[in-house]
């Protein structure tokens, strides 16, 4: 295919050309920032060169060979240190195209190598090129590139780190520009006008581009409103491992795994069944994260980002800091990481005393505030694929104890108030429901807390992962979930009960991590451990709540129904002392009273909106490359649907004046062929009689075809006696003009 500028026009068919280069090269620019492809400048130069090769007149076959050549040096540059002109680079390139071609075929999507990726990227932009002259310059529809690179470029902000506020601009003034002069040209074709000259048609121009460049810096610099809607990020499902949480929502449908932003919590989330990573135990155990503090009634948020503390030993006390009331088993660990995900930071049980791994250049730091176990590479934060070693000394949390421990808060505790806060704008039926739930129990922290964890199972509530519940914007998320729903997964189930215990002046706070997982059997992270290997999945993540009792510590409590608490509680009383006592029964679990039905009870000055809005818990953002070749390949199934549409509807035409041929089916293909034509730049005229137009046409395409088809079609309209006799001839006419006019 040679390109050639049209013969009228240039001026704008050129303009047009150039235009559509600089807006697919903002399809490029992102590429550094949003994904891990470097230089990516040379892609912008290949751009340039190809569409520079596509408006010289050169033979098809040569032109192909140049843009090999081109193609094939890029290539070289950026992967290979031999010379260009040697077999030694070309053997390689060779090797590196049999070995992916096979790994595509096996679909092995992820094994394929950058080498092979390029190079895909590479002929996609070539072919954009060619697809860019048929939109830009044959037939000067420029909106349909335009609106897709707006998209591209709106979706990248939005779901990325990529910072659009420049690149819009570009994209609006430029696209602005390119509607103008298409329809510049437009007015030109209808009217018959000759073509500008260069100076005419910059004087032209010149308004234009003014008017433009006024609009977008006005644009640019006038003051705006702040975002009215949340932000999208926080509702919609990445198709990368995002959420968190078998309990982390948002406000649409998302992947259930571990996450950092747990400020909107809500909706539903799918099942994600990839290996986070293994770990060696004798039992299932809780493996913690963070914790966080602060409830702003829609999640969770942190009152201060914390104090980091350092070890070169990995030895951290400060982790396990329980009372000696509190029994200590010593226990050995090791993590294997696989697919951390959003994961960055360690995994822990309850009691970790050290950390450990066995790369040298590994450093760790604790948060005392927010207890998140970091492992640090030359002070930047990462996860390494060697095995973490952890030495622990568990928790055996006493539960006599604990009941010792008055239910309201004292100064003295050793913690501050950051524990008991909450929102101002809670609902009061909240803080009732929790005096309820409490009113016959004994009046110590322990059957406080135990009382609130049982609540949810005995009182109707559903765990469920789809078709939960997001609160309005004006609505509480735990009154919704208390009242409203009683339905959903661990993030409600966790939130609602540190709430509830806030309520009754006791100090709480939301943790979350990882659940214990299942044992694997067939592993190769630790093939010499045996049964004592557990997987832990993204289908794990969870969230919990921990109680603050002076003398003993943070105890985790488990309200999430269908899930039990995997920590260590006894009596606290040697063996002797329960015999003596003879209370093994009154000891093991407190009695919880039936709680009365309450939903009725509560509803004092309740105000509910009907705007819905989605909440998040986890960072959403949408693989960049996934983005990006979606994108691509929109454009290019576009693309390609217009350029062969004539020939898809000429075949579809075809086939049915074929099978039915009638009266209307004739009108129908005569109407197609003046579209055509049209399309070519001869459309029908006003006043005009279709057999002046069908010879105008028959000058076109050098023949008499179209006048004989133009009288077998009045014939067919005007006297209907001739056609079952002529309808076979027109058949042959029409597709005879038809093949003419499309090979033009």
């Amino acid at each position: 295919m040679k390109l050639k500028l049209e013969q009228s026009n240039r001026l704008v068919s050129l303009a047009l050309y150039v235009g559509s280069m600089f807006l697919l090269m903002e399809w490029v620019y992102p590429l550094d920032i949003v994904t891990d492809t470097g230089q990516s400048h040379l892609f912008i130069v290949f751009i340039v060169v190809m569409f520079a090769l596509s408006l010289i007149h050169l033979p098809f076959g040569l032109i192909s060979v140049i843009k090999i050549g081109i193609l094939l040096l890029f290539i070289h540059h950026v992967f290979f240190d031999t010379a260009f002109f040697s077999t030694e680079w070309l053997k390689l390139f060779f090797e590196e195209m049999v070995f992916n071609v096979q790994e595509s075929v096996q679909q092995n999507w992820q094994t394929l190598t950058p080498v092979f990726r390029t190079f895909l990227f590479l002929i996609l932009l070539w072919m954009l090129s060619y697809l860019l002259y048929y939109w830009y310059v044959v037939v000067k529809r420029p909106l349909a590139f335009i609106f897709l690179t707006v998209l591209y470029v709106t979706v990248l902000d939005t779901f990325t780190v990529y910072e659009a506020n420049i690149a819009i601009i570009r994209v609006f003034s430029l696209s602005a520009l390119l509607l103008v002069l298409a329809n510049f040209h437009r007015i030109v074709e209808s009217e018959s006008l000759t073509e500008p000259k260069a100076r005419q048609f910059i004087k032209w121009l010149a308004p234009m581009i003014l008017v433009i460049g006024i609009s977008a810096a006005i644009g640019y610099a006038a003051p705006k409103y702040e975002p009215q809607w949340p932000d999208p990020v926080s509702f919609i499902q990445s198709a990368s491992e995002n959420g968190f949480g078998s309990g982390a929502g948002f406000g649409g449908v998302q992947r259930v795994g571990y996450g950092e932003h747990d400020d909107r919590l809500g909706g539903g989330f799918q099942m994600d069944d990839t290996t986070v990573f293994y770990a060696t135990a004798s039992a299932e155990r809780y493996w913690k994260v963070e914790t966080k503090d602060v409830y702003t009634g829609h999640g969770w948020e942190r009152s201060s980002e914390g104090e980091r503390i350092a070890s070169e030993t990995g030895q951290f006390p400060e982790i396990s800091q329980y009372g000696d009331v509190v029994a200590r088993e010593e226990s050995s660990l090791d993590l294997q990481m696989i697919e951390p995900g959003n994961l960055t930071k360690v995994p822990y049980i309850y009691g970790t005393e050290q950390v450990g791994t066995t790369n040298d250049q590994i450093n760790f730091e604790y948060n005392l505030v927010t207890n998140e176990l970091l492992s640090l590479d030359n002070g930047d934060q990462t996860l390494v694929e060697e095995d973490y070693s952890i030495q622990a000394d568990r928790p055996d949390f006493p539960r006599n104890a604990m009941r010792e421990v008055p239910v309201a808060y004292q100064e003295s505790s050793g913690i501050n108030q950051d524990y008991l806060q909450l929102p101002e704008n809670l609902p009061d039926r909240v803080s009732n429901l929790a005096g309820m739930i409490v009113s016959e129990e004994d009046q110590n922290r322990y059957d406080y807390a135990m009382a609130i964890e049982d609540y949810f199972s005995e009182n109707d509530y559903e765990y469920a992962t789809e078709d939960v519940a997001v609160p309005d914007e004006d609505e509480d998320y735990v009154d919704q979930f208390l009242f409203e729903t009683k339905r959903g997964y661990c993030d409600n189930f966790s939130t609602s009960m540190v709430v509830l215990l806030r309520s009754l002046d006791i100090p709480a706070r939301w943790a979350k991590g990882f659940t214990g997982g299942d044992r694997a059997f067939e592993q190769d992270a630790f093939p010499e451990a045996g049964s004592d290997v557990f997987e832990i999945q993204n289908n794990n993540a969870h969230s919990w709540v921990e109680v603050y009792f002076p003398d003993v510590g943070w105890v985790p409590f488990e309200p999430t129904i269908g899930f039990q608490n995997q920590v260590d509680v006894s009596t606290g009383e040697s063996i002797d002392d329960i015999l003596d006592d003879n209370q093994d029964d009154a000891l093991d679990q407190p009695e919880s009273s039936e709680q009365p039905d309450v939903d009725n009870q509560l509803e004092e000055g309740e105000e509910e909106n009907d705007s819905e809005a989605a909440g998040t818990s986890d960072d959403s953002s949408v693989s960049p490359w996934i983005v990006i070749s979606i994108s691509v390949i929109i454009v290019v199934l576009v693309g390609l649907l217009i350029y062969y549409r004539d020939r898809l509807v000429y075949a579809w035409r075809k086939q049915r004046l074929k099978r039915h041929a009638n009266q209307a089916t004739i009108t129908e293909s005569y109407q197609f062929v003046m579209k055509l034509l049209a399309k070519k730049g001869y459309p029908f005229k006003s006043g005009e009689t279709l057999r002046e137009y069908a010879k105008h046409a028959d000058q076109i395409l050098d023949g008499r075809s179209m006048s004989e088809l133009t009288h077998h079609y009045e014939q067919f309209i005007y006297r209907e006696d001739s056609f079952q006799s002529d309808q076979s001839e027109y058949y042959r006419l029409w597709k005879k003009v038809t093949d003419m006019i499309l090979s033009k």
